[in-house]
C-alpha cells in the first residue's frame, strides 16, 4: 500500500499548535468531506488539567453499524499529551500515540472514499491536550496524564472493539532499544499471551526487517494505582477490555524523555501507522488473529481467570 507520509505530515501540522483541541481535529476531518464518519468529542477535566477525548468511527462495508457481523477493529492513541506547555514549546515525543492514531483514521477514511472500504468498522480513540503536565520517571522524565488515567482508559476502550492496537511512545527505558517501532505480546483479561504470529508476519512485510518485541512484564500490566515500575501505559487498556490488546510502541536506540521536543521521527511513525492499517485490513478480513482461541480455552480451563486479581486497585 502507499506510504502514509502525506497523512502524517498533515496530522503533525494540525497537532503542532498551542491552541489545538478536539473541535479543531473534528473540523479537520469534516472539511475533508468524509461524510460517513462518526466523530464524538468530550471534554474531560481532572485535578491537573483538561483534555479533549475524541472518538472517530469509520464504517465498514459489512460492519456492525450497517447490520453486519464483521469484527470491529479498535485503535487507541495512548499518551499524556501532545504538548507540555508552558514548560515546553511544540510537540513532545509522547504525542506519537495521537499522531499515529489520527493518521490511521485519516488513511482508512480516505481508503473508503477511494473505493477501498474495509469490511469491518474501525474505531479510533485518543485525546488532545497541548498543555499536559510532566512527572519524574527513570531513566528519563515522562509525560503525565492531564486527568486520571482510569478516566481516559474507560473512554478509550469501546465494548464494540473485537481487537485493539494501543499505540504509545516507548522511548524512556533501557529494555527496548530500536529505532522504529515494536509490538508487545497479546494481553487478554490479565494474561500475557504469546506474540501473535499473524502480527509478526505483518510487521515483517511492512518493515522488511525481523520483528522487534517489547518485553512486557506482569508489572507493566498492573494498574497504575499499583505503585511499582511500569515501562509505560501502552497495554493498560486491557483493564477495561474483554478484547485482546497489543501495544504498538514507537522506539529509539537511546533514552528519549516523553516530554522531549524535536523528537518526532516521521519515518518511525510512518512504519507504525502503515502496520496499524495493515492489521486493520487483515483483521477485518478474517486473515489475522491476535491469539489462538484453542490455547486460550486451555489456559482458562486449566488455570482459570485472573483479571480480578490483576485489576485490583482499579477505580471503577
Amino acid at each position: 500500500m502507499a506510504s502514509l507520509m502525506k497523512y502524517l505530515i498533515e496530522i503533525i501540522d494540525l497537532l503542532d499548535d498551542s491552541g489545538v483541541n478536539g473541535e479543531i481535529v473534528k473540523r479537520f476531518f469534516e472539511e475533508k468531506g468524509y461524510k460517513d464518519l462518526l466523530i464524538r468529542i468530550e471534554k474531560v477535566c481532572g485535578r491537573k488539567s483538561c483534555t479533549d477525548f475524541i472518538s472517530i468511527t469509520i464504517p465498514g462495508l459489512k460492519g456492525k453499524l450497517s447490520g453486519g457481523n464483521t469484527p470491529t477493529f479498535g485503535v487507541i492513541g495512548r499518551l499524556g499529551g501532545v504538548g507540555a506547555r508552558p514548560e515546553l514549546l511544540g510537540l513532545v515525543s509522547d504525542a506519537d500515540g495521537a499522531i499515529v492514531a489520527l493518521a490511521v483514521a485519516y488513511k482508512i477514511a480516505d481508503m473508503r472514499r477511494r473505493g477501498d472500504a474495509l469490511p469491518g468498522d474501525v474505531i479510533v480513540n485518543t485525546h488532545i491536550c497541548p498543555n499536559a503536565p510532566t512527572k519524574p520517571h527513570k531513566p528519563a522524565l515522562m509525560m503525565d496524564s492531564p486527568v486520571d488515567i482510569f478516566d481516559l482508559l474507560k473512554r478509550e476502550v469501546d465494548e464494540k472493539m473485537d481487537a485493539i492496537l494501543s499505540i504509545d511512545a516507548t522511548k524512556a527505558n533501557w529494555v527496548i532499544k530500536h529505532s522504529g517501532f515494536a509490538i508487545t505480546p497479546t494481553i487478554k483479561e490479565g494474561w500475557i499471551l504469546k506474540v501473535s504470529s499473524d502480527l509478526i508476519d505483518i510487521y515483517m512485510r511492512v518493515t522488511g526487517e525481523p520483528p522487534v518485541i517489547v518485553p512486557i512484564t506482569m508489572q507493566d500490566i498492573l494498574p497504575f494505582s499499583t505503585p511499582v515500575y511500569h515501562i509505560n501505559s501502552i497495554v493498560q487498556p486491557w483493564i477495561y477490555a474483554k478484547a485482546p490488546v497489543v501495544g504498538v510502541a514507537t522506539t529509539t536506540k537511546i533514552v528519549v524523555p516523553g516530554s522531549a521536543t524535536g523528537a518526532t521521527n516521521i519515518f518511525s511513525l510512518e512504519q507504525a501507522a502503515r502496520f496499524v492499517v495493515e492489521v486493520a485490513k487483515d483483521f477485518t478480513m478474517g486473515r489475522a488473529k491476535f491469539y489462538d482461541e484453542n490455547e486460550w480455552k486451555t489456559i482458562i480451563e486449566t488455570h482459570g481467570e485472573i483479571s480480578h486479581i490483576m485489576r485490583r486497585g482499579v477505580l471503577k
